[in-house]
């Protein structure tokens, strides 16, 4: 059986190990979401560059790729993902549109904050470094439109947060790929006037919600809400329980210090300002004054903001740490921490001991370029799905932005609160989508790959002495995980060398990686 072939057999979305996508070699599994999966990768013949991350459609010719490529590529912040390249891997059942980022090792937001007791000037920090992120992002003229915690990553070694999944985004003068009303996002996350808009609008067959900066200013909010209390604030549907307190001269969410009484009063007003429900009081729409005024916070002197935000407890519950999980992760981000400076240092000395200003990585960057125009000619002749106009001109924002303010004025007022709920069982991060490029570290092992058909490697690998990028570390599960060189292994017991292509031969038995779990999609689609 040839290469092709195999090729043709492999499932797009469960691509083995030592598969080849393009110029790209898969080392790794980092997750999957509601239109991409994610692999770890290397650029066959520059390895030395290090691994990446390599989002593959789910769906061929998949047209919201070249969108988010047109954000990443265009976002200078060193909180987003820098994309590399971007191309399309040629399927028997179609052309598969893929991008090649930055491979950020962390962990999702709120899976951070549970597994350690941060300090006041910890989150600050993070929120802030967030809103760097979307202050980049708006400035590039993009939105992200999915802004919560499972979207922002907290890299292991340094702490540095990463705003990720921008397959939701949007841009002024790009094409909508669907007719609803509302765009995609997470329901928890919308703001107060999109679904007031929803109602005002129901019946108009075309006109759809222009999103502002103030709508992801209002999920950056809702994440810092939920992140100092580990609950949410109130739902802002109309069709949920406790969403009154959105209305005109309502109450509002309550304080979160009201539910955690060791926020600070300052902290306490920041959240509730990107919580407000005029538009307008959220910063006037600006993320970089949001970025001072937390940044601010963060630098100040005050004794509480160094404090721990949460108590202790025999076990884990809302506003509680406990003392042994916190030991735990302590104990993992020292030993990420060293290793994020020795590698540091190690790529310091090899640009040094070259004698060169340009680094590995910048060789594969020269290669981004001639990958997007590939992706551009195959594109074209992928099936396009029919597209909505956008508000494009400024004139026709600025109006819908006066027609918004008076429906919400009027519908404030009165009080109706009608909109469709979320589906039976929808947890608050989840039930509408997720883009998929921040999956890569979900606590639980559920995903093995399956063995290939045919080697497209070489047979009988040995054990790497390392961890493979993705894989999960102790503590393994008990019963089913072996652990080997500071990794999680699943025995092939049926399976004697020569192991396949997706296997590693060890003490004489195959083993294969014991990924992270792949996440539920979180997202709409666009």
């Amino acid at each position: 059986m040839g290469t092709q072939q195999f090729v043709q057999q492999v499932d797009p979305l469960c691509l083995p190990v030592g598969m080849r996508v393009g110029p790209w070699r898969v080392v790794g599994y980092g997750g999957r979401g509601g239109y991409g999966t994610l692999y770890c990768v290397e650029r066959e013949g520059q390895e030395e560059a290090g691994v990446f991350a390599l989002k593959l459609a789910i769906h061929p010719g998949d047209e919201r790729f070249e969108r988010e490529a047109w954000l990443l590529s265009r976002i200078l912040s060193p909180h987003v993902p820098r994309l590399y390249a971007q191309g399309v891997w040629e399927h028997a059942t179609g052309a598969f549109p893929y991008l090649v980022m930055e491979w950020v090792d962390g962990e999702p937001l709120y899976e951070w904050a549970a597994r350690r007791n941060p300090t006041e000037r910890q989150v600050l920090g993070l929120v802030a470094q967030v809103a760097r992120a979307l202050e980049a992002t708006h400035a590039a003229g993009g939105l992200h439109r999915d802004v919560k915690g499972p979207n922002v990553l907290v890299r292991r070694g340094d702490g540095r947060a990463f705003l990720m999944d921008f397959g939701a985004g949007h841009y002024r003068g790009a094409a909508t790929l669907t007719s609803k009303l509302l765009p995609p996002g997470t329901p928890a996350y919308r703001s107060p006037e999109a679904w007031v808009f929803l109602e005002a609008f129901r019946r108009h067959p075309t006109i759809i919600y222009p999103a502002s900066a103030c709508d992801d200013l209002f999920a950056l909010g809702v994440m810092g809400y939920r992140l100092v209390t580990d609950e949410y604030p109130p739902s802002t549907d109309p069709g949920e329980p406790g969403a009154e307190v959105w209305r005109e001269g309502g109450a509002g969410p309550r304080r979160p210090s009201e539910l955690n009484p060791r926020v600070s009063r300052e902290l306490d007003a920041l959240i509730l300002r990107l919580l407000a429900v005029a538009p307008v009081e959220r910063f006037h729409g600006e993320a970089l004054k949001a970025v001072k005024a937390l940044e601010q916070a963060e630098r100040s002197s005050r004794p509480e903001v160094d404090g721990l935000l949460f108590g202790w407890g025999a076990e884990q519950r809302p506003c509680w740490r406990s003392l042994e999980a916190v030991r735990l992760a302590e104990g993992r981000d020292a030993a990420a921490r060293e290793q994020f400076v020795q590698r540091q240092a190690e790529e310091q000395g090899e640009r040094r001991g070259v004698g060169q200003d340009v680094s590995a990585r910048s060789e594969v960057e020269r290669g981004a370029e001639g990958d997007r125009e590939r992706s551009r000619e195959a594109m074209k002749s992928a099936p396009h799905r029919a597209r909505v106009r956008v508000w494009g001109a400024e004139a026709a924002v600025a109006g819908m932005g006066l027609l918004l303010a008076g429906v919400l004025g009027v519908w404030l007022h009165r009080g109706q609160w009608v909109a469709q709920a979320p589906s039976a069982g929808e947890s608050r991060d989840g039930g509408e989508g997720a883009v998929g490029d921040s999956a890569a570290s979900a606590p639980l092992s559920a995903f093995t790959p399956e063995a290939a058909s045919e080697s497209v490697s070489a047979v009988g690998l040995p054990l790497p002495e390392q961890p493979r990028p993705g894989q999960r570390k102790p503590p393994c599960n008990k019963g089913s995980e072996t652990e080997i060189r500071g990794g999680c292994w699943y025995l092939l017991g049926a399976t004697a060398p020569p192991c396949k292509a997706d296997a590693y031969e060890w003490n004489g038995a195959c083993y294969v990686p014991s990924w992270s779990a792949q996440r539920e999609p979180t997202t709409d689609l666009p």
